[in-house]
C-alpha cells in the first residue's frame, strides 16, 4: 500500500490533500499539533472510506516530529510521499 504523510494537516488544505490522495488508494498519516482536530479529520476521511491516522507533533520540536514520522512509517509500512505545509501562528 502507498502512503502520504501530511505535516501541518488542517481542516482545509490538509483535508483536501488527504482526500485527493486517499481516494487514489493512499493511506494517510496526518501530523500537526492539535490531536483533537486531527481526530476530526480522521473521522471525515473514514466516512469517505479513506484509511487515515493521526500523529500529533509540533513541527518546531524536531525530536517529536521525527518520532511522529517514524510512528506513521511503522503503521503504514513506510511513507512514500511527504507533504509539508505547516502554518506558524
Amino acid at each position: 500500500m502507498t502512503s502520504i504523510a501530511i505535516v501541518g494537516a488542517g481542516p482545509q488544505l490538509g483535508l483536501a490533500i488527504a482526500r485527493t490522495f486517499g481516494t487514489q488508494g493512499f493511506d494517510v498519516a496526518l501530523i500537526s499539533r492539535n490531536g483533537e482536530k486531527l481526530d476530526g479529520i480522521v473521522g471525515k476521511l473514514a466516512a469517505d472510506g479513506i484509511t487515515a491516522a493521526a500523529f500529533p507533533a509540533n513541527v518546531l520540536d524536531r525530536a517529536g516530529l521525527t518520532h511522529a514520522l517514524k510512528e506513521a512509517a511503522a503503521k503504514f509500512g513506510g511513507i512514500d510521499i511527504l507533504e509539508y505545509s505547516p502554518v506558524r501562528r
